[in-house]
């Protein structure tokens, strides 16, 4: 062969070696390309993180042929990476073992944000076989969990038994995956965190209304299902608004926490206590009857009384008391909303009738003679107050020149009305006989306010509560025409 053929004959094959080199890495770099859109769009969708790891399982078991690895996470307390997830075969090896930043080759790659290939790890003295829990590992691939800013979330490690077990293009193509997933876990975080909060109350920590009501239906369910039954107990602070407009938000804020603190931790494991709505407490019980989340109920509102008997703001002391209502699943109610509906009007009765205290039962429930029906009426009188029906939110009655004590409504006429005030002194005649003001608030938003003249026409210490409170018989001295537009209001 002439010499030019020859040199013709080595370009063919150079051209030819070149060709299937460019091919074979162009059938890489597809195959890289086809991995990273598979991942991408099975993780898309994620929103858990168990989900999430299924899915990655099955990736790199199916496609990439990898039995064994794990992700580990920054722990955020104590700064170190730490097994979030692995496969099932080396989970309970390496479940508790722990990296600092900078340890081993985890934490190198985690130190410098790039990956790191052991195709024969016995040759490398950094690596620290999971702090001696796996033994059996000859290749090892280590990638960063990096997003758009740099930060590293955590690592993606992965073994083989054999040696020289991976690729050199290998470490591009995890790199990728690792930002893939990194954003995939930082997205499920953001979505779990914003499902916590509509989980739980900022103030209180505990859980909120709308958890509460799920809750409640999945209960009902089960007690449908296999006969069995549950309660409800709703409880609201005493004259807590009154309180709030007093001493400020502030201290108000700390009453609230303290008494959710109070109500969890003197309830059992598996009784859910959530915040349902300003200064109202829900608490589910269940496989409950009424007769023990009735107990439950005076047992916490004692605790109640006396945490807060000995609180002091300003110098005065302050009483903060509780007041429940309570019902249960099937006896007040064939739905859960029944039965809440039941244990709310409960509730309101007890506001109505004296507040510190629980209720179970509505007072026409059992009897229905006519002095029943006279109380009923005024029940309902008071419940329209309370409710903020007309938009009342409470009566106050000026007893000196600065002080103001709120009193409740037991019942109105044309002309005045019945009601329980609070006073620490005696009413003697002289004071029955001075004339003082009654404020009746409508709507603290719009400032709306009634004053009237009026005058102490009875009053009879009572036991129902303390010795401080009194039943008050009340006549409006001036402005009856208001009072009337007022009273029909009232009444109805």
């Amino acid at each position: 062969m002439k010499n030019g053929e020859k040199l013709k004959t080595i370009d063919n094959d150079l051209l030819l070696f070149s060709t299937q080199k460019e091919l074979g890495e162009l059938k890489e770099r597809f195959f890289e390309f086809y991995v990273l859109y598979r991942l991408s769009k099975t993780l898309n969708f994620c929103l858990h993180a168990e989900e999430l790891f299924n899915k990655i399982t099955a990736l790199i078991n199916d496609i990439l042929m990898i039995e064994d690895f794990c992700i580990m996470l920054v722990d955020e307390k104590s700064g170190e990476l730490k097994i979030w997830k692995t496969n099932s075969k080396i989970y309970e090896e390496v479940k508790d073992v722990s990296f600092r930043i900078g340890e081993g080759i985890t934490g190198i790659v985690f130190q410098s944000g790039e990956p790191i290939l052991l195709n024969d790890v016995s040759k490398d003295e950094r690596f620290l076989y999971y702090k001696g829990r796996i033994s059996a590992i000859g290749s090892f691939l280590s990638a960063p969990l990096k997003l758009d800013n740099g930060q590293i979330v955590g690592i993606l490690n992965l073994q083989k038994q054999a040696t020289n077990g991976f690729e050199e293009n290998d470490k591009r193509l995890f790199f990728a995956a690792g930002h893939v997933i990194a954003h995939t876990i930082e997205r499920i975080r953001r979505y779990e965190n914003a499902q916590r909060s509509s989980m739980f109350d900022d103030l209180t920590t505990l859980y909120t209304r709308r958890y509460f009501l799920e809750a409640c239906h999945r209960e009902y369910c089960a007690a449908e299902r296999y006969k069995k039954n549950f309660s409800i107990i709703i409880g609201d602070i005493d004259y807590f608004k009154y309180f709030n407009d007093i001493y400020g938000h502030g201290l108000g804020d700390e009453i609230l926490k303290k008494l959710a603190h109070l109500l969890k931790s003197n309830v059992r494991q598996g009784d859910l206590v959530c915040r349902y709505g300003g200064e109202e407490f829900t608490i589910l019980l269940p496989e409950t009857d009424k007769e023990g989340a009735t107990t439950i109920a005076q047992k916490l509102r004692t605790i109640v009384k006396n945490a807060f008997a000995n609180e002091i703001p300003d110098g005065k002391v302050m009483m903060v008391s509780i007041t429940f209502g309570v019902a249960t699943y099937p006896e007040n109610g064939k739905t859960a909303e029944e039965v809440i509906t039941a244990a709310d009007a409960h509730l309101y009765l007890g506001k109505e009738s004296g507040r510190d205290r629980v209720v179970n039962r509505l007072s026409n429930e059992d009897s229905c003679n006519k002095s029943e029906k006279r109380e009923s009426n005024r029940h309902k009188t008071a419940l329209k107050i309370v409710r903020g029906i007309n938009h009342i939110h409470y009566v106050e009655i000026k007893i000196n020149d600065e002080d103001w004590r709120i009193c409740t409504i037991r019942d109105v006429s044309k002309k005045g009305f019945k009601g329980e005030l609070e006073l620490e002194t005696d009413i003697d005649h002289d004071y029955m006989r001075n004339t003082h003001l009654c404020k009746i608030i409508m709507d603290t938003e719009t400032g709306s306010t009634n004053i009237f003249p009026v005058r102490i026409v009875h009053a009879k210490k009572t036991n129902q509560n303390h010795s401080s409170c009194y039943l008050i018989g009340i006549e409006i001295l001036d402005g009856l025409d208001s009072w009337e537009r007022l009273f029909v209001t009232l009444r109805y």
